[in-house]
C-alpha cells in the first residue's frame, strides 16, 4: 500500500543532561512543541552527548594540530549524560537519532558503547556511529505507517581516532563515528609558493616531511601541490584566489553516497543526517555555508536523499530546496543544556582556569567566557515540519521557531519551547535571510514561517 504523504520533523542538536518531561502539561508552549514531533510520521534529532555510566573515563585532553577536524567549543567540552535521558526524547516523539559528532568519543571507546548499548535496549533507529566501519557507514530503518524511513548519518567534524575502524580478516574494526573528512588546500601566490619551497629546503623540512607524510597521504608525491609538512598548498589563479579552500575526502565521500543510494533503493523516503562544524574559509561555527557543504548536500539528493539536516554549528543557517528535497544547513540546538559537563570538573581544570559554572556559562551574566553561551543564535531554533506527497514530491514546509530560554533559571534554561510573539518573528526573519542566498522565500504568519514552493 503506497503512503498518502509522508511528515517529517527536522530539529538540531540535543543536548540534553536533565529530565524534562516533569514540564509537560505544566508548560503550553512546550506542549506545543511536542504536538509538532509527535505528529510527524518521523522526527530526527542529533544526539551529540554521549551516554556514560560509571564505568566511562573520558578521551584525552591533549590539543591537537588538526584544528579543522576536532572542533569542540573549547579544550575539556566533553559531554556526557544519564542513559535515562532517552526516554526523555522518546517520549517527546523523537524517533530518528543520529549520532556522528566530534563528541561521540569525548569518553572513549566505553562511552560510545554504552551510548549503543541504550539505544539497542530500546529499539530505537540510529545512525552514524557503529561497532566498526561498515556499521557505521551502514543505513539504519524505521517503520511507519507512512512507509519505511531510511537514515544515514555521517561527520565532518572527526576527532583525532574517532572514526570506526574497518574490519578485516584477522582483526575486527574499533567502534565510531561515519567519518567524512574535510582536506584543506591554503591558495597563494605563486611567488610565495616558490618562497615557501625555499623556506622548506632552508630548514630541513623539505628532507623529512615524506616520513610523516606517507602515513596521512601516502600518494602525496604524486600530487601535483606542494606540501609544506602537512599543510597542502597550491599556485592561486584569477578563478581561485589566495585563501582556505575546503574538499572533502573522495574516498569517504563515495563511501558515505553509497550509503544514501542503499537507503534510497531500500525504503520508501530516507533521510541524511551530516553533522559539520564548517564554515566558509577555514571558521567554524557561523551562518555562513562553505561551498563544500552545499555541493555534498546536493549530492546527497540526487542520490536518493528526500531531507538533508546539517547539524553542528549550534546557529541558525539557511534551508534550501533542492530537487524536491529539503536541505537544512543547520537548525540550531533543540537542547542546550550546557550543565552536561558536570561529570568532568578535574579534567576542565587541566585545561582552563574556568571553574565548572564557569564553563556552563550564564546567559545573563557577561563574566563568562564561552563564546557558545553568547551567542544567541545558540539559544534560538527552527523546527522545519517538512510534508512529502505519495509520488515524493514536496508538498509544504512549515517552519516553527524556538527559544531555548536563555535567561530562564537553571531547570528551564536549555529546553526548548515554541517561541510566540516579537521573539518568534525575529527567529523566522533571521531564517528567512539567511535562506535568500539559496533562492528560498520564507513567509511569516502568525508566528510560523512557510517555504514557498514553486
Amino acid at each position: 500500500m503506497t503512503p498518502d504523504s509522508f511528515t517529517l520533523a527536522a530539529t538540531g542538536d540535543a543536548i540534553i543532561a536533565h529530565p524534562v518531561s516533569q514540564v509537560q502539561g505544566n508548560d503550553a508552549q512546550f506542549d506545543a512543541l511536542i504536538e509538532v514531533l509527535q505528529g510527524a510520521d518521523a522526527a530526527v534529532t542529533q544526539l551529540e552527548p554521549v551516554f556514560v555510566d560509571g564505568t566511562c573515563r573520558h578521551a584525552s585532553l591533549a590539543q591537537v594540530r588538526d584544528q579543522y577536524q576536532y572542533l569542540a567549543p573549547f579544550p575539556g567540552a566533553l559531554i556526557g549524560t544519564d542513559p535515562a535521558l532517552v526516554d526523555e526524547l522518546t517520549a517527546m516523539g523523537l524517533n530518528l537519532f543520529t549520532l556522528a559528532s566530534n563528541h561521540a568519543l569525548d569518553f572513549g571507546h566505553d562511552g560510545l558503547e554504552t551510548t549503543l548499548a541504550a539505544l539497542r535496549n530500546h529499539e530505537l533507529t540510529f545512525a552514524g556511529v557503529g561497532d566498526d566501519r561498515a556499521d557505521a557507514r551502514a543505513p539504519a530503518y524505521l517503520e511507519t505507517d507512512a512507509g519505511r524511513v531510511g537514515l544515514v548519518d555521517a561527520s565532518t567534524s572527526v576527532p583525532p581516532g574517532g572514526a570506526a575502524g574497518v574490519s578485516t580478516d584477522r582483526f575486527d574494526g574499533v567502534p565510531g563515528i561515519n567519518p567524512l573528512h574535510v582536506e584543506w588546500t591554503y591558495r597563494v601566490p605563486p611567488d610565495r609558493l616558490e618562497q615557501l619551497r625555499a623556506i622548506a629546503e632552508q630548514t630541513g623540512i623539505e628532507a623529512v616531511k615524506g616520513e610523516w607524510l606517507r602515513r596521512e597521504h601516502p600518494d602525496w608525491a604524486a600530487d601535483d601541490a606542494f606540501y609544506f609538512m602537512q599543510m597542502r598548498f597550491a599556485p592561486a589563479t584569477e578563478q581561485r584566489p589566495p585563501g582556505i579552500y575546503q574538499s572533502l575526502r573522495q574516498q569517504d565521500r563515495e563511501a558515505v553516497l553509497a550509503g544514501v543510494s542503499d537507503a534510497a533503493a531500500n525504503a520508501d523516503w530516507v533521510v541524511m543526517g551530516l553533522h559539520s562544524h564548517q564554515s566558509r574559509a577555514g571558521s567554524r561555527n557561523t551562518s555562513e555555508v562553505p561551498s563544500f557543504l552545499q555541493g555534498f548536500a546536493r549530492d546527497c539528493a540526487d542520490a536518493g536523499a528526500d531531507a538533508v539536516v546539517v547539524t553542528g554549528p549550534h546557529t541558525l543557517r539557511g534551508i534550501e530546496v533542492y530537487q524536491d528535497s529539503v536541505v537544512c544547513y543547520s537548525l540550531g540546538n533543540l537542547f542546550f543544556q550546557d550543565d552536561a559537563f558536570y561529570r568532568i570538573p578535574d579534567a576542565v581544570s587541566e585545561t582552563t582556569d574556568e571553574t565548572v559554572p564557569d564553563v556552563r556559562g550564564d546567559a545573563a551574566s557577561e563574566e563568562t567566557t564561552s563564546d557558545v553561551d553568547h551567542d544567541a543564535d545558540n539559544w534560538q531554533s527552527v523546527v522545519p515540519e517538512c510534508t512529502f506527497d505519495a509520488a515524493g514530491g514536496l508538498d509544504r514546509v512549515t517552519l516553527y521557531p524556538c527559544t531555548l530560554q536563555p535567561t530562564a533559571d537553571r531547570p528551564r534554561r536549555g529546553m526548548p519551547v515554541l517561541a510566540t510573539g516579537e521573539r518568534a518573528e525575529s527567529i523566522l526573519r533571521t531564517v528567512a535571510r539567511r535562506s535568500a542566498p539559496f533562492g528560498t522565500t520564507v513567509s511569516i504568519e502568525d508566528g510560523v514561517g512557510t517555504v514557498e514552493l514553486s
